[in-house]
């Protein structure tokens, strides 16, 4: 039988806990507290990798960029934790030249939505390859983790 040390434990307790959020052991939380001139006039926090994820507090809001390299389909999934009150989410991605956006807005209720697990997954559209302005906000009273593929 083996034995595990207190650090050894609590650290495959957090790989665990991370992967059943559904943040693989791969990702890495972006802080996104920079200030970075994105497309549109507008400054976002941070560009957001496929292998990072980012981690907060609703309510609230967030601006982020990630990139595509091709006109493709991405998958934003949330993962709500410490739920309080429920409230609504409202996702936009602007295209690279700033022609237009796409967005989900939930129909109901986060908690609902999320069910059991607490994931929230939904695909947007982005026609154009390039930088895409990320912006979201919810008045749900709750913790978040977000990633997309």
């Amino acid at each position: 039988m083996r034995r595990w040390s207190g650090a050894a434990l609590a650290g495959a307790i957090a790989v665990v806990s991370l992967a059943a959020c559904g943040v693989t052991a791969g990702d890495s939380l972006n802080l996104c507290q920079d200030n970075v001139p994105s497309a549109c006039g507008t400054v976002s926090h941070c560009v957001l990798d496929s292998d990072q994820y980012l981690s907060g507090q609703f309510p609230g809001s967030q601006i982020f960029v990630i990139h595509t390299a091709t006109p493709e389909q991405v998958t934003f999934s949330f993962v709500f934790d410490n739920r309080i009150s429920a409230g609504g989410l409202t996702l936009t991605s602007t295209e690279p030249d700033c022609s237009e956006e796409s967005s989900y807005m939930s129909q109901g209720d986060l908690f609902e939505l999320s069910g059991a697990s607490g994931v929230l997954s939904f695909p947007i559209t982005m026609t154009e390859p390039g930088d895409h302005l990320i912006q979201f906000t919810s008045d749900a009273y709750c913790s978040y983790e977000l990633a997309y593929q």
